[in-house]
């Protein structure tokens, strides 16, 4: 019987050691009891529940989109994985990238299922526009692995591994409404057209603004998840009114930055993605704001459940994965949110100004146990 669980917090602490594991930074200060304490938690991550014999499976991976970083860095962590032990002699992985739109995703995934896969990690284009093809392909006896984006497919042959876009979106909107004192114009990004959880977001940050009395939702905005585009739009609603407080982004601050500096207008307190550019550009401008690290090995996470899936370990349905929050200033009342760990910037530790501002770091939770390096995520390697 598969059941629901709420993986852990992306805690400070794992944020920390994800980075730092990552580039080498604190080997040299490891004691004797912190190797031993780090090889007792490697025994008990994702990829040491991989066992290292067994059939190589034949994997796909179906993405909808490659319009931003984090689907880019998303392919490149994947890749990366199935290069390394155990993951290069357990599976053989394959990416097909299809169009923004369910049609054209559905027609592949027919096309994976055809081809003999044992099992296709699918990022939807929607909620419910890849279902017949995802119910297909189990039906014919293909696990099927949905990570990121929802599809509202349950079955015994299909999993689900998500971030909680919704309640990412509550927190992030509850910090901007305590930054702004509790009263002010906002505006709200819908982010990507037709994708379930930019609406899951924009709803999300909609109804924790509403339970303030002082503050208004002047206006909302579509970016598809473009930085040009958001400054575009935010533009046109700054002309209409540009007495605003609080914008949201679900991407790039640099939008907000660019549209109301271009506008000699103060910079708003504003949100977005886990991007180390958002920071970098908080940071110079001087401007106050938070992000939200959407780990984009997601993918990772995908491919060690699938092979841990085929070999006959019994799997949580449904495995949701917090983000960690980062802000350049703190101490809010965040009220029910008051135990959520939002760390303060701080330059070397979650941002780095030596990286490209394309960085979403820490690539993987820090139960995986397999580092990324930097250099993959960057594009170095």
């Amino acid at each position: 019987m598969k059941r629901k669980v709420l993986a852990g917090l992306l805690s400070a602490a794992m944020v920390a050691t994800t980075v730092f594991g990552s580039v080498g930074v604190w080997a040299a200060e490891e004691t004797a009891e912190d190797a031993s304490d780090d090889a007792a938690a490697d025994e008990d991550s994702d990829t040491a529940k991989i066992n290292p014999e067994g059939k190589k499976y034949k994997i796909a991976l179906s993405n909808s989109y490659m319009g931003n970083d984090w689907r880019q860095q998303m392919e490149a962590i994947a890749e990366y994985v199935a290069s390394q032990e155990p993951y290069a002699s357990r599976c053989e992985l394959t990416i097909v990238n299809s169009e923004n739109d369910a049609e054209s995703q559905s027609a592949s995934i027919d096309a994976m299922a055809a081809q003999g896969y044992d099992c296709i990690l699918v990022d939807p284009a929607s909620e419910t526009g890849v279902n017949q093809a995802i119910q297909r392909a189990c039906d014919a006896g293909i696990k099927v692995v949905v990570f990121d984006q929802p599809a509202s497919v349950s079955n015994d042959n299909c999993w689900h591994i998500r971030i909680d876009g919704g309640r990412s979106y509550k927190i992030l909107a509850k910090w901007m409404a305590e930054a702004i004192g509790g009263e002010g114009n906002v505006v709200l990004d819908q982010g990507l057209q037709g994708a379930a959880e930019a609406e899951l977001e924009y709803s999300a940050s909609k109804e924790m603004f509403e339970t303030y009395d002082k503050i208004n939702i002047v206006s909302d905005y579509v970016d598809d998840y473009d930085p040009a585009k958001g400054e575009q739009a935010l533009a046109s609603i700054i002309a209409a009114n540009p007495d605003i407080d609080a914008v949201t982004t679900q991407g790039y601050v640099s939008a907000v930055v660019n549209a109301f500096s271009k506008a000699g207008l103060d910079i708003p307190v504003s949100c977005g993605g886990g991007y180390n550019g958002n920071l970098k550009t908080l940071k110079a401008n001087n401007a106050e704001g938070i992000i939200d690290v959407y780990i984009a090995g997601l993918s990772a996470v995908a491919l060690n459940y699938a092979i841990r899936i085929m070999d006959g370990e019994e799997m949580d349905e449904e495995t949701v994965i917090d983000c960690a929050f980062i802000a350049t200033s703190n101490g809010y009342d965040m009220g029910e949110y008051s135990d959520v760990p939002i760390e303060l910037a701080e330059e070397g530790v979650n941002y780095f100004e030596d990286q490209p501002d394309e960085l979403i770091w820490p690539a993987v939770p820090s139960t995986f146990g397999l580092d990324i390096p930097m250099s993959v995520i960057t594009g170095e390697e």
